[in-house]
């Protein structure tokens, strides 16, 4: 079904995570082909679902929004092949090459500073520098809109207060008064939304309404992440 999860698919990833070699992955692969096939066509009705709701998206399918299983491992010390997760990315204004904000959806075991099996939610990862400073001044002179945006009860209910980030700033940036009111708003740098899914919903005809409510909540800062990053891309 296009609305469900592969019944296998954490069951496999626990298998890989203790296993993660070539010859494991390779007797395995055609239970790896048929979780990546339904998540597929999830991805491809979550796509139909939000592109009125977010037109920038553009003709983006659901291939190209998938992940590869495959770790670029050229300059890590960890060389485990695979990933223990399956995930997407549609990328507000269609470019998932530019770091840009976007709905992002993982689903497999824990990792990458997220929290359970499955997690999702919006805003922009690691912007690069010009991106970040035009996101900060955009909430600097349009804070009333911001505040609006995560203080919105739908928003609030799935990504609480608080963004996802590496890193915040134990000063506020140059060229911003430290004594501003809001001035916490500008330390971040990673302007992430970020939500685990229940994991009794995973299984059941209720996910996928779910990740969509989630993903409809977080329009709004994709949207005004986006337009502050308009000269810039």
């Amino acid at each position: 079904m296009k609305g469900t999860i592969h019944p296998d698919t954490l069951q496999f990833f626990n298998e890989l995570s203790v296993n993660n070699n070539r010859e494991w992955f390779m007797d395995n692969k055609s239970r790896w082909e048929a979780i990546r096939e339904q998540f597929m066509a999830f991805t491809a009705a979550v796509i139909e679902v939000m592109t009125p709701l977010d037109p920038t998206l553009g003709d983006i399918t659901a291939k190209g929004c998938l992940y590869r299983i495959n770790r670029d491992i050229r300059f890590s010390p960890d060389k485990r092949p695979y990933k223990t997760h399956i995930a997407f990315f549609l990328p507000t204004g269609g470019n998932r090459r530019c770091a840009v904000p976007g709905y992002y959806m993982q689903l497999g075991i824990e990792d990458y500073g997220l929290h359970g099996n499955c997690a999702l939610g919006g805003g922009i990862f690691m912007p690069e520098p010009a991106a970040l400073a035009a996101i900060r001044q955009e909430i600097f002179y349009n804070t009333d809109e911001f505040l609006d945006i995560i203080n919105n009860k739908d928003y609030k209910r799935y990504f609480g207060t608080t963004f996802l980030t590496q890193k915040v700033l134990t000063r506020v940036p140059k060229d911003y008064p430290a004594d501003w009111q809001h001035a916490d708003l500008l330390k971040y740098k990673d302007y992430c939304s970020m939500h685990s899914v229940p994991d009794e919903l995973l299984f059941t005809d209720k996910l996928f309404d779910h990740v969509v409510r989630a993903f409809r909540a977080t329009v709004p800062l994709n949207k005004f992440i986006i337009r502050a990053m308009y000269e810039i891309l």
